[in-house]
């Protein structure tokens, strides 16, 4: 039979949390769970100002295509076209949309649901009226 001896030298220690850590971390998470209510009161009452940003970057593009524009050119009805460097850039009103292209290539349907599509061309500027069944409802002024 063989002796052996055993070690007690090496004594695995089971270190636990301590009262205060417990007491800390419990003080820490009810603090979060007292201030969250507030957080998203506050964040849920926050609203978007504009929500049509379809209408946004329509006239914004309208307004870059009309600066670079060397020619407007209008029929007076359904279609405006600026010819600028990159070619004949052409809004037209199809189907209560506004449909736009370059060079007649590339239709992109830059607005839905345009119930009001006006082009008044006078001797020094265009006017568009551009009016959507929700809040869009704008009317830009291109000098010629």
């Amino acid at each position: 039979m063989v002796n052996r001896k055993k070690n007690y030298a090496s004594v695995i220690r089971n270190e636990g949390f301590s009262y205060i850590e417990v007491l800390f971390s419990l003080s820490i998470i009810s603090m979060i769970a007292f201030i969250l209510p507030g957080v998203f009161g506050v964040f849920s009452q926050l609203k978007m100002v504009d929500v049509n940003l379809d209408g946004d970057i329509l006239v914004m593009d309208i307004i870059e295509a009309s600066r670079d524009a060397e020619e407007i050119v209008t029929n007076g009805r359904d279609t405006i076209a600026f010819e600028t460097e990159r070619g004949l850039e052409e809004y037209r009103y199809r189907d209560s949309r506004i449909i736009k292209s370059i060079d007649g290539k590339g239709f992109i349907t830059m607005l839905f649901d345009v119930v009001e599509w006006k082009i008044s061309n006078d001797e020094g500027a265009v006017s568009l009226k551009i009016k959507t069944n929700g809040e869009f409802d704008e009317t830009i002024i291109i000098r010629k």
